[in-house]
């Protein structure tokens, strides 16, 4: 690329296009071109590393708030993954921090192992899940059995030892994968520190939060009351009483 092309452009749209590829840009213009210039070859030198790297099979469920989830080859490797994907106005602190919680959970057993991630092209790589929860479910007219209860509660006990307040009560963000049950999308979790235990009133917000959100989620969708019976152990009476469960 020609980078001379730069000094044709007036100062203040090189700010625009600075804000564009979300990096600093400088009062003195020689200044900013040399910022754009240094981000435009670390950009090249990644493409050249990662270009085809790999290759998208198929969409994996539906379009997310944050972005599309796809099934890749990795074409060196021929091993499958899942790609998740983000927008392009989606911040790479926010990326690097749902990769890291993501990561931690990894650990614990009970979301899916990431692989890598790139905020250059905004996607995390990992370990692709076979179906959702929600599938076994609809086959049985909705009834959570007793067992995936007791693992629904496992992970949230899980969640709060590793200190991660998963915050997202929806269904889909439960997947097997040879039988077990785990938590996907990370995109809004937080760690749990003594700032958010003072805002939540908890320490163990995942089991006092999410739980109660799971059980309304479950209702929404006219399940059966024996699908959150042992749920219902871990809710307040008074919450019990308050959202009429």
């Amino acid at each position: 690329m020609d980078y001379k092309i730069l000094e044709t452009i007036s100062h203040k749209e090189l700010k625009e296009i600075c804000i564009e590829m979300k990096i600093d840009s400088f009062k003195k213009k020689n200044e900013t071109i040399s910022n754009i210039v240094k981000h435009l070859k670390k950009y090249e030198r990644h493409k050249k590393k990662n270009i085809n790297r790999y290759e998208k099979i198929k969409k994996l469920g539906n379009n997310g708030k944050d972005g599309i989830t796809y099934l890749v080859i990795e074409k060196k490797t021929e091993r499958y993954y899942a790609m998740k994907t983000f927008k392009k106005n989606k911040s790479d602190k926010k990326i690097l921090q749902e990769y890291e919680l993501q990561k931690i959970a990894s650990s614990f057993g009970i979301s899916p192992k990431v692989y890598d991630v790139d905020i250059v092209d905004n996607y995390i790589i990992m370990e692709k899940m076979d179906n959702h929860l929600l599938e076994k479910m609809k086959k049985r007219n909705g009834k959570l059995t007793k067992t995936e209860q007791k693992n629904i509660i496992k992970i949230f006990k899980t969640l709060d030892e590793a200190k991660i307040f998963h915050a997202d009560v929806n269904i889909l963000n439960y997947m097997y994968k040879d039988k077990k049950l785990y938590i996907i999308d990370f995109g809004m979790s937080k760690k749990i520190d003594d700032k958010l235990i003072k805002k939540l009133g908890t320490d163990k917000p995942n089991i006092k939060i999410m739980t109660l959100g799971f059980i309304l989620k479950l209702k929404e969708l006219g399940s059966p009351s024996e699908s959150y019976e042992y749920l219902l152990r871990y809710v307040s009476n008074e919450d019990i009483k308050k959202f009429g469960i």
